[in-house]
């Protein structure tokens, strides 16, 4: 029964939460960004911390949103930092409300409540490129969306603490640089036979591709096995 809580703990727990950062940019220089933040950000534990729904957000005090805002003004301080090229210093002005994800409206009660911040305004004059930086301090992925001239940018990113994105060209609205080769089976293999990497998991004696099978097998083989012996017990 230990065996099987343990592998099976992961599967109970909430996805890990990221900060979505999205731009909108048109032709005649109007430019929109938005921040997402789930609140179980604020958290010391995200992973496992429940969601705020939207019916929790129907009885939380005025003064206790207000204070969730105040909070996510202040961590997405700490998380991104926006760059334009030639290098000016933006510092955005965020007005947050309480949102569904990807800024839809709360509808369900059983609905995630996510903090979403918006800033409407004009990219100074001569601006030539776009990105953000994932800020050291952070603790949480970062996610890079762009959206120019009312259609997606196909390519967006996920940045960890301290990485950059790649550059928007604000003339052509496409990347300055290309992306990287997919990740597929057959790299990640090419991969560790140049880094001289073991496939054999350490812990199962399986390969990369069934390192969760045999654990997964004993901790089921372990509960039948108790519950055949609690049940022997309780007719003898």
């Amino acid at each position: 029964m230990l065996a099987f809580m343990v592998f099976a703990a992961p599967c109970l727990a909430h996805p890990l939460p990221d900060v979505a950062v999205r731009a909108h940019f048109e032709q005649n220089g109007d430019w929109m960004m938005q921040v997402e933040i789930d609140p179980r950000s604020f958290q010391p534990d995200p992973n496992v911390a429940p969601y705020l729904t939207n019916a929790d957000l129907g009885v939380t005090p005025a003064e206790q949103q207000e204070k969730l805002k105040a909070q996510a003004r202040e961590y997405v301080k700490k998380v991104v930092e926006v760059v334009l090229d030639p290098v000016v210093e933006v510092k955005p002005d965020l007005a947050w409300e309480f949102t569904a994800a990807e800024n839809a409206p709360l509808k369900l009660p059983e609905d995630p409540v996510m903090l979403t911040g918006t800033w409407r305004t004009k990219l100074p004059a001569g601006s030539t490129g776009y990105s953000i930086k994932a800020l050291p301090t952070g603790t949480l992925s970062v996610l890079y969306h762009n959206t120019a001239l009312g259609k997606k940018v196909e390519r967006y990113q996920i940045l960890f603490p301290g990485e950059t994105s790649y550059v928007l060209d604000l003339k052509t609205f496409t990347p300055r640089t290309k992306a990287p080769p997919p990740i597929t089976a057959d790299s990640v293999q090419a991969a560790n036979a140049l880094d001289g990497a073991d496939p054999m998991c350490a812990l199962c004696g399986t390969g990369s591709d069934g390192g969760y099978f045999l654990p997964v097998v004993i901790s089921v083989a372990v509960l039948v096995g108790l519950v055949a012996w609690l049940r022997k017990k309780r007719t003898a």
